[in-house]
C-alpha cells in the first residue's frame, strides 16, 4: 500500500491517543496477534493524499519480519484501536498480498481487476479486525 506521507515535526500537535498510549495498544496486539518475533514501531505521520482521507498505513518486509505502523496525526474516525489492529492485519497477510498483486501484474491483469482484488483484500481487513476487536458497528 503506497501512500504520499511525511513524518510530523512536532509529536505536540497529535490529537486522538498519545504515542505512548498508542505504542501500549501494538505492544498488546502484537502479543495477541503471536508477532513478538516482528520488529514493530508506530509512526505518526501527515498522510497527504488528496483522493481521500486516510487514518493508517504501514511499511512491512516480511522476510526480516519488520514493520511500521503509520497512523495520522489527527485521527477522524475516532477509534485508533482499530485503525491500529487494521493496519497490523494487513502486515501478516502482507506477503500473500504482494505475491497476488505480482501475478496480477504478470498476467496484465486489467486495472478493475486489480480494483476488484485489492476492494476483497480490504474488506477482509476490515471483517479479521472486527471479529478481533468483538465489533460489528463497522
Amino acid at each position: 500500500m503506497k501512500s504520499n506521507r511525511k513524518i510530523i515535526f512536532d509529536i505536540k500537535q497529535k490529537n486522538g491517543k498519545s504515542k505512548v498510549n498508542l505504542n501500549k495498544l501494538l505492544n498488546k496486539w502484537q502479543k495477541k496477534l503471536q508477532m513478538t518475533d516482528w520488529e514493530l514501531d508506530l509512526q505518526i505521520v501527515d498522510f497527504k493524499r488528496t483522493d481521500y482521507r486516510q487514518s493508517g498505513d504501514f511499511i512491512a518486509n516480511p522476510k526480516k519480519k519488520t514493520a511500521s505502523i503509520l497512523m495520522t496525526w489527527n485521527p477522524f474516525r475516532g477509534d485508533e484501536e482499530y485503525t491500529l489492529v487494521h493496519e497490523l492485519i494487513h502486515v501478516l497477510l502482507y506477503d500473500y498480498d504482494k505475491s497476488c498483486e505480482n501475478e496480477l501484474i504478470k498476467n496484465k491483469a486489467s486495472k478493475a481487476k486489480h480494483d476488484l482484488y485489492l476492494e476483497k483484500l480490504e474488506n477482509l481487513a476490515h471483517y479479521l479486525t472486527r471479529i478481533l476487536l468483538g465489533r460489528s458497528d463497522r
